[in-house]
């Protein structure tokens, strides 16, 4: 079990208990426990933000911050109106700005609707602006709205409308209809480090013309390419990572670019028929991914697997689309590599089942796997199979948005990455 050291219970609406651990070179630094019941209305939501004092975190009911030191919270916000809960939040908070896409909440549990974006000020907490947006979304999926965030611009895509909007004040940024050639559609957005848009175009007759799709580097204050790069029809769908730039087409498999040229780099052999490659579709890069110099990282399953879902992680050479290696595989596994670490250090998130988590380390010519540190198993069992793991200063912060189904549960630890 956990050593607990000190425990401050907080006072007032919303208030929260906190802890700081401490036992070993092992032990989490500090967590933050929920008493939230696990729902099939439970979204993960990807949005954990960093200030220079404070680490935010997006949860169903609304955006709360903690002091990166000790865990003590600072602001607790809820989401505007009643009965609503968030779906989804890019990790992008450029200018000190978080934003977060949420709607009412579904009946007896299940998923509602996701058709409203809001704007928080992550030094104060404060809302700085919600809109609306036309959403069909018949079956209440909340899958319908995506959010592409890449600086201080937001692009939100609906089975409505699409428009480019400004984080500081909702504001319109740029005209989405103006900024792409008139026989291509208006596109596919992904966020994070870069905006890029993947879009479907034909010459003449839908049924008869010549059809091709492009790949665009978008300035996200204008909105206009910096450069556009022409593929064959369903070759370039959508971007599962904007640095390094990789795109995920049907007709042609998965490739990489050149972020500054958009040259080809290497089409990664065989990824899409060995490998499940499943881009996230709401505006993000996917989250089991990440480039470190010229390897390509990316936690994910076996296709055709006769033991169940064989979970890998898997590493490719940027340039030449070799496969390089392949972590050891089984369906109790779950590697997620981590991203903005600062160094060229190859290094995941590992659980497995009941076993102790642990920040593990690759050897990037053969994939040999070292043991960074070991964790206990609470800090996986208490966060109901659902984390996301942020690097920020040194520290790993695992975040998660259901509940764990065993009674006690984690919505946000803080973990050590060096074992004395």
């Amino acid at each position: 079990m956990l050593l607990v050291v000190a425990l401050v219970v907080l006072g007032g609406a919303g208030g929260a208990a906190w802890y700081v651990l401490a036992n070993s070179a092992t032990e989490p630094l500090w967590s933050v426990p929920t008493n939230a019941a696990w729902s099939l209305s439970e979204q993960e939501v990807d949005g954990t933000w960093f200030t220079d004092k404070s680490v935010i975190q997006t949860l169903s009911d609304g955006v709360k911050a903690y002091d990166r030191d000790t865990g003590k919270r600072l602001w607790a916000t809820p989401l505007p109106g009643a009965g609503n809960q968030a779906c989804l939040a890019p990790s992008v908070s450029d200018g000190g700005i978080g934003v977060v896409a949420y709607g009412a909440s579904g009946a007896a549990g299940s998923h509602g609707k996701c058709d409203h974006v809001a704007a928080y000020d992550l030094n104060s907490g404060k809302e700085l602006w919600h809109q609306g947006f036309k959403v069909k979304d018949e079956f209440n999926s909340g899958t319908k709205l995506a959010v592409a965030r890449t600086g201080e611009t937001l692009v939100i895509t609906t089975d409505r409308e699409q428009v480019a909007l400004k984080a500081a004040d909702g504001t319109r940024a740029w005209d989405v209809k103006k900024v792409v050639p008139s026989d291509c559609d208006t596109g596919t957005y992904t966020g994070g480090k870069n905006l890029v848009r993947t879009t479907s175009c034909v010459k003449g007759d839908a049924f008869t013309g010549k059809p091709w799709t492009e790949v665009s580097l978008v300035a996200p204050a204008t909105g206009k390419a910096e450069w556009t790069k022409r593929f064959g029809e369903d070759e370039a769908d959508i971007a599962i990572s904007t640095s390094p730039l990789v795109i995920s087409g049907d007709a042609k498999g998965v490739f990489a670019l050149d972020e500054k040229t958009g040259e080809r780099r290497g089409k990664f052999q065989g990824m899409a028929d060995k490998y499940h490659v499943l881009p996230e579709e709401d505006g993000s890069p996917m989250q089991q991914v990440a480039g470190v110099g010229n390897i390509l990282l990316m936690g994910t399953a076996k296709q055709g697997s006769t033991k169940g879902e064989a979970k890998t992680l898997v590493a490719y050479d940027l340039d030449s689309g070799k496969e390089l290696w392949n972590a050891p595989a089984s369906n109790t596994l779950e590697y997620i590599p981590l991203r903005g670490t600062g160094s060229k250090r190859l290094l995941a998130y590992v659980t497995d089942g009941a076993n102790k988590p642990k920040l593990v380390e690759f050897n990037p010519k053969d994939g040999a796997m070292t043991t960074v540190v070991e964790y206990p198993e609470e800090v996986h069992t208490h966060m109901g199979g659902s984390e996301r793991p942020f690097w920020h200063n040194g520290v790993l912060y695992v975040s998660s948005v259901g509940a764990s189904v065993n009674g006690d549960s984690y919505a946000l630890v803080a973990l050590p990455t060096a074992a004395s």
